[in-house]
């Protein structure tokens, strides 16, 4: 039961920056934020590190049901979900 945030799927088409996906899960409140979360290895996408702040998401990231998991932390997850 994680908090679910929607993201229309023309967005996605064309692919989005990692720094602006984690901006509107709300996970950090600015871009500066999460390149240090991505520094010390605290962003993960799908329980992978993110270690690269230009990685842009795509359609590729996502699971059979539209789907992925974002999480900074042991306790903050997200999930994404393509409409």
């Amino acid at each position: 039961s994680l908090p679910i945030v929607k993201i229309k799927k023309s967005v996605i088409a064309n692919g989005i920056n990692i720094l602006d996906l984690v901006l509107q899960t709300k996970l950090a409140n600015s871009k500066g934020e999460i390149r240090r979360m991505i520094k010390n290895n605290g962003l993960r996408i799908n329980n992978e590190v993110i270690t690269d702040e230009t990685k842009i998401i795509d359609q590729s990231n996502f699971d059979e049901n539209n789907n992925m998991k974002v999480s900074h932390g042991k306790k903050q997850h997200v999930i994404v979900k393509i409409i």
